[in-house]
């Protein structure tokens, strides 16, 4: 059964949340850095670091420290082949490209939740192909679980939750 990992950050508003004022070393001032919604991990063997890259007006980047996570030996295993993704975060999940490409299962992990995302509205905005009613008819079933737990179509996500998705 083949897996996705995806990593979301949520957003109420597209404002200036994305934006840092900080000294940038380059430029030998105070500017702003604007989020790029570009993600890197680095690892050591014992830690995973994410990271959110961040670009001032002339180009110099920044990376902001997100999350740590520990590493582990089970991983999920990731395709080689690029998947037709929209480029802005996060990415709607067309249901019919992934069966295509024979992926079973989708894991989605919240990275930053900025305001309160019911999963049944989040999941509807985000996945193509699937009705709010046929999932959450799926939350009820089980196929679509958070922290591979079951619970009801209304609960709302946050930082850190996994979202589990079975594709039929």
């Amino acid at each position: 059964m083949h897996t996705i990992e995806l990593f979301w950050t949520l957003q109420a508003s597209a404002n200036t949340a994305g934006s840092i004022e900080r000294h940038c070393k380059n430029c030998g001032k105070t500017v702003r850095f604007t989020d790029t919604n570009i993600r890197r991990h680095n690892a050591n063997g014992k830690n995973v670091y994410r990271f959110s890259i961040y670009k001032c007006e002339k180009g110099h980047t920044w990376n902001k420290k997100l999350a740590i996570y520990k590493s582990f030996s089970e991983h999920a295993e990731i395709l080689e082949e690029a998947l037709p993704i929209d480029g802005d975060a996060p990415e709607q999940i067309n249901i019919s490209d992934y069966l295509a490409c024979g992926i079973k299962e989708v894991k989605i992990i919240i990275d930053h939740a900025d305001g309160r995302f019911r999963i049944d509205k989040l999941l509807a905005e985000q996945l193509v192909g699937w009705s709010r009613t046929q999932i959450a008819q799926r939350i009820k079933a089980g196929l679509i679980r958070l922290n591979d737990q079951q619970i009801k179509p209304g609960v709302a996500v946050s930082v850190n939750d996994r979202i589990s998705i079975l594709i039929e």
